[in-house]
C-alpha cells in the first residue's frame, strides 16, 4: 500500500490550515472540525491558579466541556488536587470537592491527570457518591501504572501517556496502547502528526494533546484530526474550532 510521505502530510496540513483561517469550510473525514474535538481546560487555565474550583469554572465559562486537574494524596490518604507531592502545611482543594463541582455541572466531564497511584481506590467510591462515574477518566497513566489502575479503578476508562521518538512504529505504538486497555493516547502536542493521528483512528482510538496555547497550532492539530486539545486559553482553542 502506497503511503504519502510525511513532508506531503504536513504540507497539506498547512495548506489546508490557511483554508480555515480564510474562513473556508474546512471537514476532516467528512466532519466539521468543531463537531468532533473536544477541548479541554488545563488545571490552571486563564491565569487562575493551579488546581483551584476558579479555573474550573473559568475554563467553563469560556467553552470547554472537560476539565483537568492533578490528583495527588495527603499523607492520610485524601484525594487532593495538586500537581506535586501535597505540603502539610498547605491546604488543597480535595477531590471530593472537585467532584461536588462536577455533579453541579451537567454536561462537564473531568480529567483526572494521575501523579500518584497510592490511594487510587477511593477515587471510584466518591465518584459514585458525587454521582459523576460516568463523567470522569484518567490521564497521566505511564506502562507501568497500568496494572495498577485496572486493579483499583476496574470501571474508570484511561488514556496512555507515552513519547513519541522520531522514528516511533506507530502501528505498535497505536497496538501497544490497544493491548494495555487504554481507550486513547495522551501526548504532549509536539508529538502528533497526520501519520500518528491516522494510524491511532485505524486503530479506532482518539488522539488527545497538550497543552496547546496557540491559535495557529490548535488550527494545525485541528486538520490533522486530533480528538482532544488541552489548553491554559481554552477561550482561544474554543474560538478557532468552532
Amino acid at each position: 500500500m502506497f503511503v504519502f510521505p510525511a513532508f506531503f502530510c504536513k504540507a497539506v496540513a498547512i495548506f489546508l490550515v490557511g483554508l480555515y483561517s480564510a474562513g473556508l469550510p474546512v471537514k476532516v473525514r467528512g466532519r466539521a472540525l468543531s463537531g468532533r474535538i473536544t477541548v479541554t481546560a488545563h488545571s490552571g487555565c486563564m491565569d487562575l491558579p493551579d488546581n483551584s474550583i476558579e479555573a474550573m469554572e473559568s475554563g467553563v465559562r469560556a467553552g470547554a466541556r472537560i476539565v483537568e486537574f492533578d490528583l495527588q494524596f495527603s499523607a492520610d490518604g485524601t484525594p487532593v488536587l495538586s500537581h506535586n507531592v501535597p505540603d502539610p502545611e498547605t491546604s488543597y482543594v480535595t477531590l471530593e470537592e472537585a467532584f461536588a463541582f462536577l455533579a453541579e455541572h451537567p454536561g462537564v466531564q473531568a480529567n483526572v491527570d494521575v501523579k500518584s497511584t497510592a490511594y487510587l481506590e477511593k477515587v471510584p467510591t466518591l465518584a459514585e457518591q458525587a454521582g459523576v462515574t460516568e463523567r470522569i477518566f484518567f490521564t497521566g497513566i505511564r506502562e507501568n501504572d497500568v496494572a495498577t489502575v485496572r486493579e483499583k479503578c476496574p470501571g474508570i476508562p484511561y488514556y496512555l501517556n507515552t513519547d513519541v521518538s522520531a522514528d516511533e512504529d506507530l502501528n505498535a505504538l497505536a497496538e501497544k496502547t490497544a493491548s494495555l486497555g487504554a481507550v486513547g493516547v495522551n501526548l504532549y502536542w509536539e508529538y502528533a502528526s497526520p501519520e500518528l493521528v491516522n494510524v491511532f483512528h485505524k486503530h479506532k482510538m482518539p488522539v488527545s494533546v497538550w497543552t496547546v496555547d496557540d491559535a495557529e497550532e490548535t488550527l494545525r492539530l485541528a486538520v490533522y484530526g486530533v480528538d482532544n486539545i488541552t489548553s491554559r486559553r481554552p477561550d482561544i482553542v474554543c474560538e478557532r474550532i468552532r
